[in-house]
Parts: structure tokens; C-alpha cells; sequence
């Protein structure tokens, strides 16, 4: 079966055979060395059109300590000195978010057991399969500390930057501004940074999608199936 006879089952919605289907993760894990990544910034979470996934970390109480407890929602959350990551009230500070009352914050303090002896400036995310979209909201922008801008990075599977996207902070405490981007290859992890040297990382609503269907693949994707799958045929 050649690439043009995929791209015509692919169009008119009809499955391909199994080989192709095999072929499909190897081409997602092998897209950045076979196609260059171009990012798109998105300015609102109604511009992730894929299958999504939004965490608003609303679902446990002020404290718990979120690593490893949205694993089996696609993601675990970490700083680089290997400190806990907790869910933290922003309501009952007096502040605003989109979703009330709990933001995920790099702060410090004790969270159920976990002495955090120093805020982070950064707060990284790794995925469970291949991401192509991802956005959320930060705040904490409080016009001090030199934190003048927040920036989204996104790693492919050998964690090799694949490009970023930054947003002007408003200065204020509010979790109100939107930051986001859309890759034309898969991401398995990613970075929300501040670049000031006094503020926490704050983010509310983080949401991503999964890995589009087949009818949804762009043509150079499926390009990149062709080449690929022509390749494992060849043993090259």
C-alpha cells in the first residue's frame, strides 16, 4: 500500500490496515528528526482543539502535594531541585484565578510531610504519550522581583527544545493571563518559567491534548508515515 492510497483511506474516513496503524507511534516518537517543528502561539484554551485533557486542580484539598497525582490523567509535575509541588488555595489568600478556589503553585512550606525550603522559578510537566497542544493560565505577576514575562517551552522525546512561546505579565496577583502554543510535531514534556527572581510559578486550568486521530494528520505527517514505514520495509 503506498502513501497515496493511506492519504485517500485517511480522507474518506475509512480504516487503514494494521501495519499502518503500527507505524503511526514510531512516526509520532520520530517526527522531529524527520520534519522540522513549527510552533504556534495560542492566546485562549478555545484554540486546543484536539482531544483534551484540563486539569483545574480543584478536586483535592489546599496542600496535597500534585507530582504524581494527575499521572493517571497523562502528567506529572516537578521543579528541578526535586521538591513537592503542591495544590494551593489562591481563593483563601484573597486572590483571583479562573477556576476558584486552587492553583498549582512552586511555592514554599510543608505539604503533607514535604518540607519546601525555597520557592521555584520554574515548573515542568511530563506527558505520558505525545502532546500536540498545551496551554494555561498564570498570575502571580506582582510587578516586582523582575518577573516580566512568563515562557512555554516544549521538548521532544529526547527532551531537545522543539521552541517556545512568552506573554507579557499584567502585574497583579491574579491567575488571569492566558499562555499557550500548538506544535506541528509531538512534545513529551514542557516548561512554564518566569524569568524575574522573586515569584512563584502560579498556574490554574492547565490543559493539553492527546494525540490527534488519523483523519485529523496533516499531509506532511503523513508524509512522514510514508517515509518511515518505506524505511522499516527496506531495513534502512
Amino acid at each position: 500500500m503506498s502513501s497515496q492510497d493511506v492519504q485517500y483511506l485517511l480522507k474518506e474516513g475509512r480504516p487503514i490496515p494494521v501495519y499502518w496503524r503500527s507505524v503511526r507511534l514510531s512516526v509520532l516518537c520520530s517526527l522531529p528528526t524527520l520534519l522540522p517543528a513549527s510552533i504556534i502561539q495560542l492566546t485562549s484554551p478555545t484554540q486546543i482543539t484536539g482531544s483534551a485533557t484540563t486539569i483545574n486542580f480543584d478536586n483535592v484539598a489546599d496542600g496535597t502535594v500534585a507530582n504524581t497525582l494527575y499521572q493517571g490523567q497523562g502528567v506529572l509535575f516537578s521543579r528541578d531541585d526535586g521538591f513537592a509541588v503542591p495544590v494551593y488555595d489562591w481563593a483563601a489568600l484573597g486572590r483571583t484565578t479562573t477556576s476558584p478556589p486552587n492553583v498549582i503553585a512552586t511555592v514554599s512550606g510543608t505539604f503533607q510531610g514535604h518540607v519546601v525550603t525555597t520557592f521555584a522559578l520554574a515548573l515542568n510537566l511530563s506527558f505520558n504519550g505525545p502532546e500536540f497542544e498545551l496551554g494555561a493560565f498564570f498570575g502571580n505577576d506582582q510587578g516586582f522581583g523582575g518577573y516580566t514575562q512568563t515562557t512555554l517551552s516544549v521538548f521532544d522525546i529526547n527532551h531537545t527544545l522543539l521552541g517556545s512561546v512568552s506573554v507579557p505579565t499584567n502585574n497583579n496577583t491574579s491567575v488571569d493571563q492566558f499562555i499557550g502554543l500548538q506544535s506541528t510535531v509531538p512534545f513529551f514534556s514542557a516548561r512554564f518559567e518566569n524569568n524575574g527572581t522573586n515569584l512563584s510559578v502560579v498556574l490554574d486550568d492547565v490543559k493539553f491534548s492527546q494525540v490527534p486521530e488519523p483523519p485529523t494528520f496533516s499531509f506532511p505527517i503523513i508524509g512522514g508515515i510514508a517515509l518511515l514505514a518505506l524505511k522499516m520495509r527496506r531495513g534502512v
